[in-house]
């Protein structure tokens, strides 16, 4: 964090705590309701505006939330570095193929956001649901929700290197 310069970041600050491994339940939504907060944050309008230069239909992003816009920015950036194109190929006046499919390596996101649903709404069932649709195993839930944590936080961390990387790939070519 100091390294990085990212102590003047207060939600940062907070996320970045130690969990202790006994966490409870309502700790770990909090937590998870502000990890997703945290990515709120990306402006929806720079990336609605990105993917209208890349050919996607104008009507068609402009309802989408930020997981839908940064899946559909993934779907792009994947395509482009598969095909090895440059940064050049990203405008386009046609949309690419696929560009609103549903991309799995994304899926963390959207069950982040489920579980600031479950939070929202005290639902114990869905947040339970959404840990097992990650992967988690919930068995250790009996010990607390500090692993848990780490496995939310591991994987949203995970769905934006998969953003990150072909990303870079496109920009640097």
């Amino acid at each position: 964090m100091e390294a990085n310069g990212w102590h003047r970041y207060t939600q940062l600050s907070r996320l970045a705590r130690v969990a202790p491994l006994d966490m409870t339940q309502a700790a770990f939504l909090s937590r998870c309701k502000s990890l997703h907060e945290l990515w709120q944050r990306v402006p929806n309008g720079i990336l609605r505006s990105m993917l209208r230069s890349a050919g996607c239909p104008a009507k068609d992003v402009k309802d989408l939330a930020s997981g839908k816009l940064l899946q559909a920015l993934l779907n792009i950036v994947e395509s482009l570095d598969a095909q090895q194109e440059s940064i050049e190929a990203f405008s386009s006046e046609d949309a690419r193929e696929d560009w609103n499919r549903r991309n799995e390596r994304l899926a963390a996101l959207f069950l982040n956001n489920d579980l600031r649903v479950a939070e929202a709404h005290d639902a114990v069932g869905e947040a339970l649901q959404t840990l097992q649709a990650m992967g988690f195993d919930t068995a250790s839930l009996n010990q607390g929700y500090g692993r848990a944590l780490d496995f939310v936080f591991d994987a949203v961390i995970d769905a934006f290197a998969a953003i990150n990387q072909p990303l870079r790939k496109v920009l640097t070519s």
